[in-house]
């Protein structure tokens, strides 16, 4: 079993990637997932098997006398556990999806992430029209951000995230969020982002997706701390958040961070 940093006793196992929670740990729920489920969303689809399983979420992860701040703040938390390996060369993902709208907002709620084990490729896909039902889907920005342990990503507003596990082992990463609509339409009419990442001959390669028109040049980046919005490599978001929950703020009023994320991710 190896111990999660999470802020919480949390424990996974190896092989199977299955969590065990410490005493006093609620969880509130789990759902699984296999590939075949998400095959449309694939570089190959033959490849994907109907019954291997993919990844597994549990959701809403606290301590008993922390629910009270979780409910005040309207943040929700939970652990992705993606299993490794390929499907054909295509390395295993998780399905990704779009924010909706803040109420009564012109703007797509962030979320932050972090890895808890492992190492991961997050795709961020930026688009302002992801709803407009009608042709291939418009996207101004394609990033893919290289992320290891403890390191953490807040998705920008009207940004689609997916994320790819590029280790040995199981992946497990973390996030926070205000609870919302997500849409994985228009994810899934273009089957999948407009990168897939395959591995070839032992090494990693991005390979356009052909569906896609006007494909911006993809933007390989790594993450960057940034303390005004609580984001910091060796602290745990559940204990940042515990600790100074008002930081975490922007989670539900994004227009507070868009000066800081701009700066961010310039």
């Amino acid at each position: 079993m190896k111990a999660l940093n999470y802020g919480l006793p949390v424990q996974m196992e190896e092989e199977t990637g299955e969590l065990k929670f410490g005493e006093g740990v609620l969880c509130a729920g789990v759902k699984a997932k296999c590939f075949g489920e998400i095959k449309n969303l694939a570089y190959d689809p033959e490849e994907a098997q109907d019954g291997e399983h993919c990844y597994t979420f549990y959701q809403d992860i606290w301590k008993e006398q922390d629910a009270p701040l979780f409910a005040k703040h309207r943040i929700t938390n939970g652990i992705t556990v993606l299993m490794p390996g390929l499907m054909g060369y295509e390395c295993h993902k998780n399905s990704g999806h779009y924010h909706g709208m803040a109420e009564g907002r012109a703007s797509t709620l962030p979320e932050v992430y972090e890895v808890l084990s492992g190492r991961a490729v997050f795709f961020l896909q930026q688009s302002h029209s992801f709803l407009e039902e009608s042709g291939p889907l418009q996207v101004e920005r394609l990033r893919a951000f290289f992320l290891t342990e403890g390191e953490k990503l807040v998705i920008p507003p009207f940004t689609a995230h997916c994320v790819v596990n590029v280790g040995k082992g199981p992946m497990a990463f973390g996030n926070l969020a205000v609870p919302c609509p997500l849409h994985y339409e228009p994810i899934a009419r273009m089957h999948g982002f407009g990168m897939y990442l395959l591995r070839i001959q032992g090494q990693l390669a991005f390979v356009p997706n052909p569906r896609y028109r006007d494909l911006p040049l993809l933007e390989v980046a790594r993450p960057k701390e940034c303390p005004e919005l609580g984001i910091s490599f060796d602290t745990p978001l559940y204990a940042a958040f515990v600790r100074r929950p008002d930081t975490f703020a922007y989670l539900g009023h994004p227009g507070q961070c868009d000066q800081i994320l701009a700066a961010l991710y310039e």
